[in-house]
């Protein structure tokens, strides 16, 4: 079962206490990360006798002695990844259009950090790739995106990857990344093409957006699809996420095709939760 995200964007907050005696409790916010870390480290969550227990954050009590090295180098790599991506959510922009086409969202980082003033280290290299086109940030990306993949609750690894359809004329830098991330994994890679001309939707409002994408959607001849996703796992991959208003029309396509299961996957997410408005 795939863990729903309740908010719109959320990162982790967490703490380690050891106690007097050698008990330990491991300290989570409590929105999906309980069972993202259930999913993972299913061995380390089973030396907690208790369970999750219910506090401001949600945490694991240890016994003494029951977590050796290894748990507790998984349990700080699990947390410092976490605490870098974004589960993203439904935000109040979209939640009257939607409701579960996306069964699961994380971006790498934001694309901004607004207390130091600057770009964050995804970013800067979502901005160089698509702007100035390099190869480096291209291959930064691309890895990191592979690495998170990892981090994905996917329910079979027989998924599919993707990106939200795109002329099939014109240099598309998630498509560029969506079949990298695929070839590195091994798993099949679908080409969405768009085959009817689309109006600039970057200005529109999140209102006209949705239906405009609709629209494209509900026309045969305007979308070419590489492959039945019928009973299938798809990972939609993109570089940045706004309002999210296209991925989520993506998902509801795709899940109108019959897919299983729709998961995004994308670079960045953006401070706010509108789109070039």
């Amino acid at each position: 079962m795939i863990p729903k995200i309740l908010h719109s964007r959320s990162q982790l907050h967490r703490h380690f206490n050891e106690y007097d005696g050698g008990a330990s409790s491991f300290f989570v916010s409590a929105d999906t990360y309980p069972e993202l870390f259930d999913l993972a480290l299913p061995n380390v969550y089973g030396k907690a006798p208790k369970g999750w227990c219910q506090g401001k954050l949600k945490y694991l009590w240890f016994p003494p002695d029951v977590l050796d090295e290894d748990d507790l180098s998984a349990i700080d790599e699990w947390s410092e990844r976490f605490e870098q991506y974004v589960l993203l959510g439904l935000n109040p922009n979209i939640e009257n259009h939607f409701s579960d086409e996306l069964d699961f969202c994380l971006a790498l980082d934001f694309n901004y950090d607004h207390d130091a003033k600057r770009r964050t280290y995804y970013g800067e290299a979502e901005y160089q790739l698509k702007y100035q086109h390099s190869r480096q940030h291209f291959n930064a990306l691309a890895a990191a995106l592979v690495d998170a993949l990892d981090d994905l609750p996917v329910p079979t690894l027989a998924a599919f990857i993707t990106s939200v359809p795109a002329d099939p004329g014109t240099r598309n830098v998630a498509r560029q990344l969506a079949a990298k991330v695929a070839t590195a994994k091994d798993l099949e890679y679908i080409r969405a093409d768009l085959l009817c001309k689309k109006d600039e939707m970057k200005g529109l409002p999140v209102d006209e957006k949705v239906p405009a994408w609709e629209a494209i959607y509900s026309d045969p001849d305007c979308l070419s699809l590489e492959a039945d996703v019928n009973g299938k796992t798809v990972i939609i991959i993109d570089d940045l996420y706004q309002s999210g208003a296209t991925m989520w029309c993506f998902a509801k396509y795709l899940k109108k095709l019959g897919a299983r299961h729709v998961l995004g996957l994308v670079c960045v997410k953006s401070l706010k939760d509108s789109d070039n408005q």
